[in-house]
């Protein structure tokens, strides 16, 4: 690893902090910046706070024997701030809020909230946003609700591929956008969706602490979550790729404990690339020692190609931070 052009990524990810929130800070009439709602002003302050925070994060990142840790502590660290400020906003101080409607803080709420609504919202923007410029990264980096899952499946990795996957995924998805359109058409309002709304939510709940735990692979995010299978079937809009190097790989198989997502199974590796449930989280380069597992954009260097990413990222990350309120 070049460390004298790790400086590059890690210049880049404040300076692009900067130039791409100080236009909302600028422009927009509603405050956006929490910071700003809280002080005039302050909006400044909280871009300083990001942006060295970003430095320090793409730092740590640019290692891959440092990203399985890391990219845990950071998703985690995003997650209790998002919640931190939904539970002040609910309860204390609604500037902690954004505007509009509330809504139950689970990720299928991303998809069923506009389908109801019949309009998007900041987190869809948010969200089609991440895949187009990331890909799958959504599900590993800014997800407030995958990072429980994370922290659950943190244990022992079953190796065994998780069974009728992709007829849960696709059951799961369906019945959600299948629920937000007869609500929609029938005028549910109230309890009549919110108790729906919460069983749904519960069940997630249920998957993390029972089968996630259990087999040490994030089923939630994996096989439950109709966001998770959405973002499977989009993220080829972006151009990041992770392949297996078919020249250097030894089938040693070191790399499927690593992977929670289960999209390094036996036949994954010797198809050699990942399942579609890969999220280009990284953590698996740490475990192949051949170097063997790498990253792609384009015709770029499988290296230059992870920095690229990382950047991206950590940017859409530290953006993520700054802006993403109920």
């Amino acid at each position: 690893m070049n460390r004298k052009r790790d400086w590059i990524p890690t210049l880049l990810v404040p300076l692009l902090t900067w130039l791409l929130l100080a236009p909302v800070q600028i422009a927009v009439d509603e405050p956006l910046l929490l910071f700003e709602r809280l002080i005039k002003g302050g909006g400044w302050v909280q871009i300083l706070l990001l942006s060295v925070f970003g430095f320090i994060v793409i730092r740590q990142m640019l290692d891959p024997m440092k990203v399985p840790l890391w990219r845990r502590r950071i998703w985690l660290i995003f997650s209790v701030y998002f919640f931190m400020q939904f539970a002040i906003g609910l309860f204390i101080d609604q500037r902690f809020l954004m505007t509009g409607k509330l809504h139950i803080p689970v990720p299928f709420m991303i998809a069923a909230g506009p389908i109801y609504r019949m309009q998007f919202s900041v987190m869809t923007l948010i969200f089609i946003s991440t895949i187009v410029l990331s890909g799958p990264a959504w599900c590993s980096h800014f997800c407030y609700f995958g990072a429980w899952d994370s922290l659950a499946a943190n244990g022992k990795t079953d190796r065994k591929p998780l069974k009728n996957k992709w007829l849960y995924k696709n059951i799961f998805l369906f019945l959600v956008i299948a629920g937000a359109l007869l609500f929609n058409l029938f005028g549910f309002r109230g309890l009549q969706t919110l108790i729906p709304a919460l069983v749904f939510a519960f069940g997630g709940v249920g998957v993390i602490l029972l089968i996630s735990r259990r087999k040490g692979k994030m089923v939630h995010c994996t096989l439950f979550c109709p966001i998770g299978t959405l973002v499977s079937y989009l993220k080829p809009v972006s151009p990041f790729r992770l392949r297996i190097e078919d020249s250097s790989c030894t089938n040693c198989m070191r790399c499927i404990p690593s992977c929670k997502y289960d999209a390094l199974n036996r036949d994954d590796i010797l198809n050699r690339k990942p399942g579609l449930t890969c999220t280009l989280c990284g953590d698996c380069l740490s475990s192949c020692q051949d170097g063997s597992i790498q990253y792609r954009f384009f015709k770029l260097k499988p290296e230059t190609s992870r920095r690229l990413f990382l950047v991206v990222v950590v940017t859409l990350y530290i953006l993520c931070m700054g802006m993403a309120r109920m």
